[in-house]
């Protein structure tokens, strides 16, 4: 009998033996490559897809350029909540060499104090978990519950990396393209400049 962190794989008659770890990266990567040819029938493209090693957080935005060459930024994905009163919430997008200064997005936003939303709470509204965010996933806000926040600084980019639903692959795509997707599902986005509480890092 298996132990329970592990599964059973029959490839051509021989049982294969797959830890937890690896049957998830399996069944996540699975589920980036369809949302990928779902991308693709719906007329939405993107330039380059890549797996990389699973990144908690935002991806080292260095990781890229011994394949890239263009002007390009990788996502960096908050998503936050009012502390009090009607908690409305926020996926704030920018660049992932930034940190935002929440103080001055929350002028921006006049709104009250903002905080993160919890693991379950994201669970619940998006079906991920931190480390995991991405602009897709608000196909899965089907309440539009969450206002999207994008950094204009995005916009000026040729290309912008984002998870397809799994935080061990990024692909890139033009930031036109990025809209289409929010058309496609129905969002639009606002589109403000977010200051950095510190200087922002050279690429």
């Amino acid at each position: 009998m298996l132990n329970a962190s592990f599964s059973r794989l029959d490839v051509l008659g021989t049982d294969v033996i797959l830890s937890r770890e690896q049957s998830h990266k399996i069944e996540m990567t699975k589920k980036a490559m369809k949302f990928c040819c779902f991308l693709e029938s719906n007329g939405i493209t993107y330039d380059y897809c890549f797996r990389h090693p699973e990144t908690v957080g935002c991806v080292d935005y260095h990781r890229f350029e011994s394949y890239l060459d263009g002007d390009y930024f990788v996502g960096k994905h908050l998503l936050l909540q009012e502390r009090k009163g009607d908690k409305n919430k926020f996926l704030v997008i920018t660049d992932s060499s930034k940190q935002v200064d929440l103080n001055d997005l929350r002028e921006k936003l006049d709104c009250r104090k903002l905080e993160f939303v919890g693991e379950e709470e994201m669970k619940s509204l998006i079906c991920t978990t931190p480390g995991n965010v991405s602009i897709f996933h608000l196909m899965y806000d089907t309440k539009h519950e969450i206002q999207l926040v994008i950094d204009q600084e995005l916009l000026a980019a040729d290309e912008v990396a984002f998870h397809p639903l799994y935080y061990g692959m990024s692909i890139f795509m033009k930031p036109d393209q990025c809209f289409k997707f929010l058309s496609y599902i129905d969002r639009v986005a606002m589109v403000l400049p977010i200051a950095s509480r510190g200087k922002v890092l050279q690429k």
